[in-house]
Formats: structure tokens, C-alpha cells, sequence
């Protein structure tokens, strides 16, 4: 996704002026329309504006339909739409031409009271757009880290600028903004005053053939971010409206940008304490904080837990290894972060499991691809939680870019916090990931990590970088440590995973099937198919190729029911789905193209395997049975 930011000039925000009369009686405000702006569409929100998932248009065009769960908040000085959860929103419209008469054609304003709790780095607030590289149409108004934006694309460039607010968006404040193009000029307004202009676009708006209209999500065709934060009220305009007007509106609610953040101040967790590498007497406790701290991490087998972990040494990323803990035993923690000041976040509490025997039953959930759809993500490992998994095995491309710390933290962690707060995550690095240093940070594995072993129940699981960079072939490190791996395990159950396929019915990542031939699946990574065959791996995971597939068992290059290996391509954690060739594989028994994940449940010698997409619905499922 590739952006292009204006450069802005203009007048700065404004100083806050002496509190209205409703403020000092801590009354709510009014939000009445105000007629001389002559919005086309107004949403006030509180709860009489909605009934059951349909929220009202005061205009009486474009009555919306609610998200997932956003809250009504009457309380207070401002009534407002809170929003918190990852598909949390107001849909308007699903798919709108640019024909549709209540789109702003030769000019618009977009004119809302609102509060932004968890900067991201892309957040809506009202947008009709698509954002796809060089085909880029529409508007939106929304955040980012630190400021407001304002998007929008015309027929004379044909390119999305972005007009970035100089004002900076603090967390938990109310802040009246408005968006206004005139045909000539884009001008972001903050708190009644003029912010930021650009002279970048001129002319007609430019629309896409089809994009969503929606309020509270940075959302098109290929991308869904939500806004975390609050919403008091909203206009659409199909005009410019004078500053003047915007100064007018500002200040009957002014007061609202005077008070206080709606947040506790002091530490926060800009990831909450997620878990790691869990064997039978230990796990490790992991967590991000914004500014430098000391930490204590507090466990034990009753709640409130007794035992507790000091860091010494301040830092934003905590690592603690808890060990000395019993087997197959469930445990209750939480993290405490002081900061110098005397105050403290807390994670809520939270519980882990250690590891069981040799002899015990276990499950594991298997997810590939999460990449950039933090929608999906969130809906899949919700999923997986609710099936209470032992752990959580991932097949790589955790995230779009391996660079973006913005996606580490918001479109991984975020979406997966209830799921990996409470079971351990183990994955292997795709090629997304590109090497970063922040896999390396984010992660605790065993050294080199990059390539690693670990056991679990009756199972040893072999992890591997197939990424370019890596040699795999039989005289690269990762061939050697694998050939001796698997010599020297006694599993009952060895299962190895990496992020590219040995074997794929994938229609194009190999060659392209619908014009000429393919190599169906990675030539580089089948050089481990022999250590495979040779040791008698059960199962190979691995994602890449944005699709479920099951293999048969495979030997020697072809299908072997008795002593094959099975091959299991799991990547719709979140990434665009893909496609299978046109015609049949000689390997292929399951395929689809759907977000899913894999639960897997083993006890002594029978392994059962369930796939499932993200809607819950079982599709595939698969037994193995050994002595």
C-alpha cells in the first residue's frame, strides 16, 4: 500500500477557549442538526438514534447498520458510539457506484466530533474509497499514529493525497475536525481552525466502479482497519461549507476539547503479555509497554497468584521465563508495570498450561498467513480460542511486512491477544517477515530461532526457514541439523513445518497453469522431502499459498496410503485468498479457498485433524492411527 501525503501549510490549531456553561454542570450537548451546513447525511450518536442494528439518518438517506459490537455511551458530557472491538463499525452502504446520488460530486465536507482512544496506523472514520496502487479513487477522513488525515482522489490525477493534520491527535481527546474540498483545495480543519490545505487535487471526485461506505473503518477491497475510539456525531456534506460555518458548529460542543483524556494516564501496554515456548516445567511471559519499565510478573496455581518475577531493568519489552513449574498444571498470572512516577498498568488476569506427558491428551490449532487483515485475524483466533487449544503452531507471514512495527502490534498482537495470552505461540518465519530484527523481538524461541525443535504430549515438532536466503539444500546448515533431528528423536508423533509448500495445487505461484506448467509447490524446499520419507514424518505444515490443501500421503512421488508423508497447506489466517490450478494433481485429496485453521487433537497413537473456516463451520476433517 503505497501513499502519498501532501505537503501543508496554514494556519495551526487553535487555543482552547473558556468551558461552556454545559461542561461546568457536567450536562450533555446538544447535536442537533445545524441547518445552515446542509449536510446530506447526519448520524448523531446516542441510543436513541438506533434501533436494534440500524442507525438512524437524521437526513433520513443513509440509515447505517452496526459491526460487530460497538457500545452506546448516554453518560457523561458527550453521548457517543464507542468503539473497541476489531469489527467494530457502522456499514452505510456495502457497494457504491459512482452514480449514486447521495456520493458529493464536485465538492464535499466531512464534519464529526470525535475521539481517537489507540492510534493505529490506519483508522476511518468516514470513507467511500479504494486505495489498490495505481488504482486509487474516493475519500476518507481518518487517523493514523499521531494526526489527522484526509484522502481523496480526483479525475485530474487520479492518485489519493493525503492531507495530514499538524495538529497532533492525543489519546482519549475529543478533537472537531473537518474535511472540506472545494474543487480547487483540500483544508483540514481542527477545533474550529483552519489545520493544513493542499492544492494537490482539482475537480470532479474520482470514484471507483464499486467501494464500500462506511463510518469508523479504513476499509476498501483489500484493506479493514478499524478506528478505536469514540464517535459523537457526523455530517456529510455535498458542498464546501465556509470556515466561518465550521467555526460556528465548533463551538456550541467546544468544551469537549477541553476536557481531559478519557484514559487513565501513566504506562501502557502497546502489547499485552502474550506467551512463549511452553514445555512441562516452564514457559515464558512476554509483553511491550510505550515507555520504559521495571515489571513484576506475578503466577502461581491459585488466584491472586504468590509467586512473582522481578524486572530489574527497565525496558518497553519484557521477557520473563518462568520455570520450576509443574506439569500439565494450570496457572494464573498477570503483569504489573510501574513506571518513576508511582503509577502502574496491569494486564488482567490471565491463565497458562504447562505442557502434559508422554501419554496425555493434547490439541494444538494451526493458522497460517495472518499477514494484514486484522478482520479476519480476530474472527479466526476467537475461533481458535474456543476450542482451548494446548498451543498454537503458525506457518508464517505473520504480518505484511516484517518492518512495520505498526503491524507487529496492531494487526498481529492485537486481534490474537485473548488467544495468545493464554496458550504459547511457536512459528516459523516467512518471507514477509523479510529477516526483520523485530521477529527476532517479538518472538522467544529456541536459538537460532529461525530454525528450531521443541516437544510436546508424545510429539516433536521440527521448524524451518525456507525462505531465498536460506541454503536447503543437503549441504546447508538447516539439511544437516534436520538429518540429525530426526535421527535422534523418539516421538511417537514427528511432525515438521515451514512456511513454503513442498507440494501445492496452487494455480500460479509456480508457474502459471492457465498457460503453461508449474512445478506444484517449491523445488528448494522438496529437498527435504527425502529426510521426510526417510525418518517417517507424519505431517508437514505450512502456508505461503493462501489456501487450505491436504495432500494424500506422498512417497517416492506418489500416492502411498501405508508409509506417506501428508502434506497440509493452512495459510487463510487473513491474506488475500488465491486459487488452484484448472486441472487435477495426482496429490490432491482436500482443497479450499477460504480463511480457516486447523485444530489438531492427538492422544497416544491416533492423531485427528479438523479444518475449519471462519465462520465456524467444520470442512475437513482426517484421522491418522499408529501403533
Amino acid at each position: 500500500m503505497s501513499k502519498t501525503w501532501a505537503k501543508v501549510g496554514g494556519a495551526g490549531a487553535c487555543t482552547l477557549t473558556v468551558l461552556a456553561v454545559a461542561f461546568l454542570r457536567n450536562e450533555p450537548t446538544s447535536a442537533a442538526p445545524r441547518p445552515d451546513l446542509k449536510p446530506s447525511a447526519h448520524w448523531v450518536f446516542d441510543p436513541n438514534s438506533v434501533t436494534g442494528k440500524t442507525v438512524a439518518d437524521k437526513e433520513g438517506k443513509l440509515p447505517g447498520t452496526l459491526l460487530g459490537s460497538p457500545k452506546f455511551v448516554a453518560e457523561g458530557l458527550a453521548p457517543h458510539l464507542h468503539l473497541t472491538g476489531p469489527d467494530d463499525g457502522v456499514m452505510l452502504k456495502e457497494r457504491v457506484t459512482p452514480s449514486a446520488e447521495f456520493l458529493p460530486k464536485e465538492a464535499l465536507s466531512v464534519v464529526t466530533w470525535v475521539r481517537v482512544d489507540e492510534p493505529t496506523e490506519w483508522a476511518g472514520i468516514l470513507g467511500c474509497f479504494q486505495d489498490n496502487g495505481p488504482n486509487e479513487y474516493g475519500f476518507v477522513v481518518g487517523s493514523n499514529k499521531k494526526k489527522f488525515f484526509f484522502g481523496l482522489t480526483t479525475d485530474a490525477t487520479k492518485k489519493m493525497t493525503y492531507l495530514e493534520s499538524k495538529t497532533d491527535c492525543a489519546r482519549g481527546k475529543w478533537y472537531h475536525v473537518a474535511a472540506v474540498y472545494d474543487g480547487k483545495q483540500m483544508r483540514l480543519f481542527v477545533n474550529g481552525q483552519l489545520d493544513s490545505t493542499s492544492a494537490a487535487q482539482a475537480g470532479p471526485i474520482r470514484y471507483a466502479k464499486a467501494a464500500p461506505l462506511v463510518i469508523g473503518r479504513y476499509k476498501d477491497d483489500d484493506e479493514d482497519f478499524p478506528l478505536h475510539g469514540a464517535i459523537k456525531e457526523l455530517m456529510l456534506c455535498p458542498h464546501a461549507i465556509t470556515p466561518e460555518q465550521i467555526s460556528a458548529h465548533f463551538e456550541p460542543d467546544k468544551a469537549l476539547a477541553a476536557t481531559p483524556s478519557a484514559l487513565p494516564e501513566g504506562p501502557k501496554f502497546v502489547v499485552e503479555p502474550y506467551l512463549q515456548y511452553v514445555t512441562r516445567t516452564g514457559i515464558t511471559v512476554m509483553w511491550e509497554t510505550e515507555e520504559a519499565s521495571t515489571a513484576v510478573v506475578e503466577y502461581g496455581t491459585t488466584f491472586p497468584p504468590k509467586q512473582q518475577s522481578k524486572v530489574e531493568k527497565a525496558d518497553t519489552m519484557g521477557e520473563v521465563p518462568l520455570t520450576g513449574l509443574e506439569p500439565n498444571t494450570k496457572y494464573f498470572y498477570r503483569v504489573v508495570c510501574p513506571d518513576g512516577q508511582g503509577r502502574k498498568v496491569e494486564s488482567k488476569p490471565m491463565t497458562f498450561m504447562t505442557a502434559p506427558g508422554p501419554s496425555d491428551a493434547y490439541s494444538f490449532a494451526v493458522i497460517g498467513d495472518t499477514q494484514r487483515n486484522p478482520v479476519i485475524t480476530g474472527k479466526v483466533a476467537k475461533l481458535m480460542w474456543e476450542r482451548r487449544p494446548n498451543f498454537v503452531v503458525h506457518c508464517g507471514d505473520v504480518v505484511d511486512d516484517g518492518a512495520s512495527k505498526a503491524q507487529w502490534t496492531g494487526d498481529l498482537f492485537k486481534p490474537c491477544a485473548e488467544l495468545f495470552g493464554r496458550v504459547a505461540v511457536f512459528p516459523c518465519i516467512g518471507n514477509h517477515e523479510k529477516d526483520h530484527p523485530h521477529y527476532y523481538k517479538y518472538f522467544a524461541l529456541p536459538k537460532p530461532e529461525y530454525y528450531y525443535s521443541y516437544t510436546y504430549g508424545n510429539a516433536e515438532f521440527f521448524v524451518l526457514d525456507t525462505n531465498g536466503k536460506r541454503n536447503l539444500k543437503p549441504d546447508g546448515e538447516q539439511y544437516k541439523w534436520l538429518d540429525k533431528a530426526l535421527a535422534a528423536s523418539t516421538a511417537k508423533w514427528k511432525i515438521c513445518y515451514h512456511h513454503h509448500p513442498a507440494y501445492c495445487s496452487d494455480d500460479d505461484d509456480y508457474g502459471n497453469t492457465w498457460k503453461g506448467s508449474s512445478n506444484y509447490g517449491d523445488v528448494r524446499v522438496r529437498n527435504f522431502v527425502p529426510l521426510y520419507e526417510k525418518y517417517k514424518v507424519d505431517m508437514v505444515f505450512n502456508g505461503h499459498v493462501h489456501v487450505y490443501e491436504r495432500t494424500w500421503p506422498i512417497r517416492d512421488g506418489k500416492v502411498d496410503q501405508q508409509n506417506g508423508v501428508v502434506y497440509l497447506t493452512s495459510g487463510g489466517g487473513g491474506g488475500r485468498l488465491e486459487n488452484f490450478a484448472p486441472t487435477p494433481t495426482f496429490f490432491k485429496d482436500q482443497f479450499r479457498s477460504d480463511y480457516h485453521y486447523c485444530y489438531v487433537t492427538v492422544h497416544q497413537g491416533t492423531l485427528n485433524l479438523k479444518a475449519i473456516d471462519h465462520e465456524g463451520h467444520l470442512f475437513d476433517q482426517f484421522t491418522i492411527k499408529k501403533e
